[in-house]
């Protein structure tokens, strides 16, 4: 059925009016029951409420607020006074703490929104919209299941956070009790439980998929519904909820109930691999792949620059998307946001104040990259590791000019690596494809050293690390004589297909090991980007060729394929949480170059950065003081 869902957070260029009537619909609706019933008096007003239903949900653009951007070790800042309002990096930097938590989405303090506020407007949405008299039941049933979807969701995104969580199914009434509001956490599995339940309830009555791009991209549909089941199934089945034993899953309810099951079991993983694979196939049969991308401006790229694009734009390119299937058009990489990233002065007239590129990814994330050869530079036994971040002469070859800036002098680890390095990271001597350079042989050549034209020139915000992203600007976005940065606007995706090929074949390992079919979703990545399939690269270039034969060797392998498609995108400080590999790689010092040098003999030297510090409570978010004292039955996460 065609729908009418004239304001929705949905299209992304109605998103600062929709912003505006939203707000003011939640101001003239204060929490009480006659003015819930001229909510819901009519199909226009409980319109009006279904956005605010989607209106709790995180905004994945926000650099403060997002723990995906600055919280894990992808991205760095230069100083903590300039980004003292950067709660997420505030985290990183280990001044998270128990009484006042930093991105404390359970109180809506810090930086964070509020998500129990989001489960309650979802309660007040189902428990009235029965009563709208100009509605037909069919309509009623599709905003229900979106309404019941969301609610389940915001259950999860707490989980993320908390671990187990109390389930709040039905809001409580204003004149009940105090006592009733005071619920204590349920277990993991009863929270799982609840919300893949509701889930499925939701999916019969969803839209399969949207049928007025400009007016319901972001809504809740089959696909949609199916994909998030997945992923949260994958979560469900992971070591930090999956017969975790350690401290963070150590805590109790006050009656002795454990919140944790510490057995291990097998068998979420099977319900894991079949939810991924239920998903991938609607997804498929409604026209989605894997994005690639369609050169424009009458020129022939290079292989390297059609592998490079492809997984450029399957982040940051809305339009004619087949991968995105959830895209957050909520909060959207504006000029702003992309300024943030985008080096200044990469080319002559990219003098902007917008452009400020002080967003800095760590060497720790530029080394995770492959060789060419598809396999890690650490065991690629043509890589000359040992020497990584020895000064090399960029040679003259059709091989690097694409990539590198030829006679340049630049670190030995920038060259011979895989597409997806070049893709995703903007450095000096390398070179940035732009649509306006008119063709990638004409690509903008960058230096970042202390003196170079996109080097430190303002004294608060620059690059810190000497790597910047490439994936958070549009190439189509420009820079116009008068300097003036005109962007192509673009929203996050918090789903694309790539995610659920790789969130399958991690799946099908752990539930049966290494197959055929696992390798097949690993390879169709790897191949977006040029590279050869797993088992053919490693038993050509690994110092370890067997090790996609072998369960724990081919889950080291998605851990790294999963790390390199989505480097910089927010999944990675995720994925650390619930593989429980956080303490191992979130305890490494912080290093990048030294940006404050002019020669290359210089600049190319591993800096320290920061210390990190990460510790097995860190798993978790704590509970505020305030919401302790509200709430007695709660216990406090472990070890805070």
């Amino acid at each position: 059925m065609k729908m009418r869902f004239k304001k929705s957070i949905i299209a992304l260029g109605l998103f600062v009016g929709l912003s505006t009537s939203c707000n003011k619909f939640l101001d003239v609706v204060p929490d009480n029951a006659p003015v819930l019933d001229q909510a819901f008096a009519m199909r226009t007003m409980a319109e009006r409420y279904l956005v605010t239903c989607y209106s709790q949900l995180p905004q994945s653009f926000s650099m403060t607020n997002n723990p995906g951007w600055l919280s894990g070790d992808e991205f760095w800042l230069n100083s903590e006074s300039t980004y003292s309002g950067y709660f997420n990096w505030r985290i990183a930097l280990g001044n998270q703490n128990g009484d006042n938590p930093l991105l404390n989405a359970w109180d809506g303090n810090n930086g964070a929104t509020n998500l129990w506020v989001g489960i309650t407007n979802c309660n007040t949405f189902l428990d009235n919209i029965m009563s709208v008299p100009d509605m037909t039941d069919e309509e009623k049933q599709m905003w229900i299941s979106e309404v019941k979807f969301l609610k389940a969701y915001h259950h999860f995104l707490l989980m993320k956070q908390y671990g187990p969580v109390p389930i709040r199914d039905k809001n409580i009434p204003i004149y009940d009790s105090p006592g009733s509001s005071q619920l204590p956490r349920n277990s993991v599995d009863e929270c799982f439980n609840y919300v893949i339940g509701m889930i499925d309830e939701s999916i019969p009555n969803l839209m399969d998929d949207v049928t007025a791009v400009n007016s319901e991209t972001g809504r809740i549909t089959k696909i949609v519904a199916k994909a998030m089941k997945a992923e949260i199934l994958v979560y469900a089945a992971s070591p930090l909820f999956n017969g975790n034993v350690g401290t963070e899953a150590s805590i109790k309810n006050s009656d002795g109930k454990e919140l944790f099951n510490h057995t291990y079991s097998a068998e979420k993983w099977q319900l894991a691999a079949k939810a991924c694979k239920e998903a991938i196939d609607f997804a498929t049969e409604h026209g989605k792949k894997l994005h690639t991308w369609t050169p424009t401006g009458g020129f022939t790229p290079q292989a390297s620059t059609q592998f490079q694009m492809n997984i450029r734009e399957a982040y940051n390119e809305n339009t004619d998307n087949p991968e995105v299937l959830w895209l957050d058009t909520k909060s959207t990489a504006n000029g702003t946001i992309q300024g943030y990233f985008m080096l200044p002065r990469y080319t002559a007239n990219a003098t902007s104040g917008t452009l400020l590129g002080f967003m800095s990814a760590t060497i720790n994330i530029v080394e995770k990259f492959y060789s060419n050869n598809g396999v890690p530079i650490e065991e690629d036994i043509t890589y000359p590791y040992t020497s990584r971040f020895d000064l090399i002469t960029v040679p003259n070859t059709d091989a690097y000019k694409y990539d590198l800036v030829a006679g340049k002098q630049t670190a030995r680890m920038n060259l011979n690596r895989e597409n997806r390095f070049y893709g995703t990271l903007m450095f000096d001597a390398g070179r940035v494809f732009m649509l306006q350079a008119g063709s990638d042989a004409n690509a903008y050549n960058i230096d970042l050293k202390y003196s170079g034209s996109s080097g430190k020139v303002d004294p608060t915000r620059f690059n810190w690390t000497g790597y910047a992203s490439k994936k958070h600007y549009n190439y189509r976005s420009t820079v116009g004589a008068s300097n003036a940065y005109t962007a192509r606007v673009f929203g996050h995706p918090i789903m694309r297909l790539a995610n659920l090929y790789l969130y399958y074949a991690e799946a099908l390992n752990e539930a049966n090991g290494p197959s055929a079919e696992a390798y097949s979703y690993i390879d169709a990545v790897r191949m977006r980007s040029g590279l050869k399939g797993v088992v053919e690269s490693w038993q050509n270039y690994s110092s370890a060729p067997n090790k996609p034969a072998t369960k724990d060797g081919l889950r080291e392998i998605i851990k790294r394929e999963r790390t390199n498609e989505f480097a910089l995108e927010g999944v990675r400080f995720w994925d650390l949480r619930r593989w429980k590999d956080a303490v191992k790689e979130l305890n490494n010092p912080i290093l990048g170059w030294d940006i404050n040098q002019s020669s290359e003999g210089s600049y190319y030297r591993t800096t320290l950065l920061y210390t990190r510090s990460f510790m097995d409570r860190d798993y978790f978010w704590p509970l505020s003081l305030n919401e302790r004292r509200r709430n007695p039955n709660l216990v406090q996460s472990a070890g805070w």
